[in-house]
């Protein structure tokens, strides 16, 4: 067993909210700079980013994590981590989304950017908006195809499993808090992952926490998320 940095919270410029240059050649390189041994770009209901950032991961020595974060029909909120880009990609296709259009004067732009930092694509279905699947449907689907849910931030108001649902229910084994929440809510008997939520480059990998695992890998991750 080896103690990794981690932050598995980024949002790349694929999320509305995420700076342009949130890009995954940037995020990635940050994260190396940093010492930081393992990532998840977690960009809002969207996955067209990860594969890029995983590429980049194999040049820099950078565990990336496949990921996004979901947001349920109860505006819930779950980190959604995968083994394998297939897996993900795979339990991604089976959530409806909605089929609203992003309003780029409202909620900022959605570029979809390739491992030599170039933009390829304009996501122009809005990924602010909540799918049509509810927080257990998710749980127990994403252990299906392999992978974990952990409910993200929930030392927030918005967003968080226990202001929305008033508690966690029990199939979940571990939670996350924001690294500037405000005030940690009781989590004895989770397991605490502590990520930036990132949205920018100098937030990423905001406070130094470590995960110990037997290697820095998606797999051994999860298996530690889920026991």
């Amino acid at each position: 067993m080896a103690k990794y940095r981690y932050d598995l919270h980024i949002h790349s410029t694929l999320s509305p909210c995420g700076d342009d240059d949130m890009t995954p050649v940037n995020i990635v390189a940050t994260a190396s700079a940093m010492g930081i041994d393992i990532v998840a770009i977690a960009d809002h209901n969207a996955i067209k980013n990860v594969e890029a950032a995983m590429e980049v991961g194999e040049v820099l020595g950078v565990t990336v994590v496949p990921a996004f974060e979901l947001q349920t029909n109860e505006d819930i909120h779950l980190l959604c981590l995968f083994p394998d880009f297939d897996r993900l990609s795979a339990f991604h296709k089976k959530i409806n989304f909605t089929e609203l259009k992003n309003r780029e004067d409202v909620f900022g732009r959605q570029l979809v950017v390739n491992s030599d930092d170039e933009v390829v694509e304009v996501e122009d279905s809005l990924l602010l908006a909540a799918a049509e699947i509810s927080e257990a449907e998710a749980y127990h689907l994403a252990r299906r195809y392999g992978g974990v849910c952990v409910p993200a931030h929930i030392d927030r108001d918005g967003f968080g499993m226990l202001s929305m649902l008033g508690g966690i229910p029990p199939y979940y084994k571990a939670v996350e808090v924001s690294c500037d929440g405000k005030g940690l809510p009781d989590t004895t008997g989770y397991f605490v992952l502590h990520d930036s939520d990132a949205h920018t480059l100098v937030s990423i990998g905001k406070g130094v926490h470590f995960l110990e695992l037997s290697e820095p890998t998606p797999e051994a991750l999860i298996d530690l998320l889920v026991n």
